[in-house]
């Protein structure tokens, strides 16, 4: 038996071109996202007029990294994100709602908000499963060695 290799030196690994492309995409993501959501809260006046902006541009990002996560699949970054925006929409929306002047169709709002958001909840509910099915029919197929 050969003795295991040294441990590499403490220098810092390089990073490749992609990497840093794609950690300034990010960044640039990020700093859009920040500046979006800052300019609604700074520039729009009455709380219950910057939550439903934040509802509705949330509601878009959601849709969007929906959007980006059925063209690439990837669970690990573009999925949660889209729950996350999904969350912050729902909760932006509810608090418009409660914070907006009384005009006799609050009760009407909460409605028709609540079954929007059961219905995305069921939409995922039932893409899980279908995900699910999926794994174990690939899981079938491998061959064990």
């Amino acid at each position: 038996m050969e003795p295991a290799p040294a441990p590499a030196s403490g220098a810092m690994p390089s990073l490749k071109l992609s990497t840093v492309a794609l950690i300034g995409i990010a960044g640039i993501g990020a700093a859009l996202l920040a500046s979006i959501y800052g300019y609604i809260l700074i520039a729009l006046v009455g709380l219950s007029n910057q939550l439903w902006w934040m509802g509705l541009v949330s509601a878009i990002f959601a849709a969007a990294f929906l959007g980006l996560y059925a063209a690439s699949g990837d669970r690990t970054i573009v999925r949660p994100l889209a729950g996350a925006f999904f969350l912050l929409s729902a909760g932006s929306f509810y608090g418009s709602v409660i914070t907006a002047p009384e005009d006799g169709l609050r009760f009407l709002w909460f409605v028709v908000l609540s079954i929007l958001v059961v219905i995305v909840l069921v939409a995922i509910f039932v893409m899980a499963r279908q995900g699910e099915a999926d794994a174990a029919r690939r899981a079938q197929r491998r061959v064990t060695p």
